[in-house]
């Protein structure tokens, strides 16, 4: 299809097409890259998509979070009706799991809640938005899925499509005047599909059936029928994530069983007592400080984007990885030790070796690097949270204070006398 100008975008090309819509890259006038949204031309006197559509401009318009698509403009050119959003270079879950299906892999546990963490912050952040007079708006998504969860070659997660969003001051009920179910069939709550009132927690059963799909790499309610997947989700029939992966930890397992629980008083009150409970249990199993670098790593090399093996930041970012996947310790260890050979001098490089080694069994060694990381500058936070997970060291007595802080050296000095050395703290000196 031949693009052109359309008011004041000048269209490029087609990046995505659904079954009423499409998405194409374009240029605004500010001579900004954005991705503009827009209903196909044959659909354009459909007035249900176009009130869905205005109520997706509606509803993002209002939302500015960084793990939300953020929205530009919404316009009505000729009676077309199209929404400018921040463009993003990336793919969204459902090609992940395709992926990662397809190549028999599975993804590293820290790499998942990681991304669940954010999901869960930009939902969070929706269903508490208040307008101007700190009302509450009552946004539900009602259609979180694999397809509208977005992660970006740089590491960024965002939520995308608030098409068929429910804002509650606005009554609009879940179901359409014919009866019909909108969203994605496999990934609805119970109550959704039994048309009772909707609230937050139907996002978060959603919430949890991706992180289950994301963990096991398998779907979770995919049936032959619509009524097969819609009694499945009711009746709560679904597996333990550990059949299909056995290195899930019980801690995982029961933030899912509650995410999923189909009774929704018994699932997280909301999207940040959910997040809570993934950090929890993150801390018991997975070392501390991965962010959006480690997310980055694992998207481009899963889809060779930037991948540049001879990219020192990368690849040490990538060794890590490696230690993180069961029977792939050595080989991450053997990668990041070339790697920080050939570059004694990137911290970032050898910090990623110090917990390649640790992750892999290495202790002394690992300890032994950490000692020394502590002492610089640019990695004095990271190393601090890691040694603090180890046990080496306790955490500041007064959180929101530097360590080197007077008042918490004076308080830690005290609490040192009183409750002796951390369990290891002798053998992280002696390394």
């Amino acid at each position: 299809m031949q693009y052109r100008k359309l008011g004041r975008f000048h269209l490029d090309q087609p990046v995505a097409q659904g079954g009423m819509g499409e998405i194409v890259r374009s240029v605004d006038d500010l001579g900004r890259t954005i991705a503009l949204k827009k209903i196909l031309a044959e659909f354009q006197g459909n007035d249900k998509f176009r009130e869905l559509f205005i109520r997706e401009g509606e509803i993002t318009f209002q939302l500015d979070h960084p793990n939300i698509v953020k929205a530009y403009r919404f316009e009505n050119i000729g009676n077309q009706l199209v929404l400018a959003l921040e463009y993003l270079e990336g793919v969204n879950l459902r090609e992940v799991l395709r992926s990662i299906y397809e190549r028999r892999r599975k993804i590293p546990f820290i790499i998942v809640l990681t991304i669940m963490q954010r999901v869960l912050r930009g939902l969070d952040y929706a269903h508490k938005k208040r307008d101007e007079r700190k009302r509450p708006l009552g946004i539900i998504h009602r259609d979180l899925n694999p397809s509208n969860i977005f992660v970006t070659f740089t590491g960024e997660v965002k939520i995308l499509d608030f098409g068929i969003s429910k804002a509650t001051q606005k009554e609009i009920h879940q179901l359409t005047p014919k009866g019909e179910l909108r969203g994605k069939m496999c990934y609805l709550a119970p109550e959704q599909i039994n048309g009772k009132p909707l609230d937050r927690r139907a996002d978060i059963f959603s919430c949890g059936i991706v992180m289950w799909e994301l963990l096991t790499g398998e779907p979770l309610f995919l049936r032959e029928q619509d009524e097969q997947v819609m009694a499945a989700i009711i009746g709560g029939e679904y597996r333990s994530a550990s059949i299909w992966r056995e290195d899930i930890p019980e801690e995982v397992e029961a933030v899912l069983r509650r995410a999923l629980s189909t009774d929704p008083a018994k699932r997280f009150k909301d999207c940040a007592e959910f997040e809570s409970a993934i950090d929890a249990a993150s801390r018991k199993i997975c070392m501390p400080g991965i962010g959006e670098e480690e997310i980055s790593v694992f998207i481009r090399a899963l889809f060779n984007q930037g991948a540049d093996q001879k990219d020192s930041t990368f690849m040490s970012g990538f060794a890590w990885l490696l230690t993180q996947v069961r029977g792939k310790e050595n080989e991450g260890v053997e990668i990041a030790r070339r790697v920080a050979e050939e570059n004694p001098t990137k911290p970032y490089v050898q910090l990623n070796l110090a917990r390649c080694l640790l992750a892999a069994g290495h202790k002394t060694e690992g300890l032994r690097l950490m000692r020394r990381l502590a002492r610089v500058d640019s990695l004095e936070t990271a190393s601090q949270e890691i040694l603090e997970w180890l046990g080496v060291r306790r955490r500041p007595v007064v959180p929101f204070l530097t360590r080197a802080n007077p008042v918490n050296y004076t308080l830690g000095v005290l609490r040192h006398r009183i409750l002796g050395p951390t369990p290891y703290q002798m053998e992280f000196l002696a390394a």
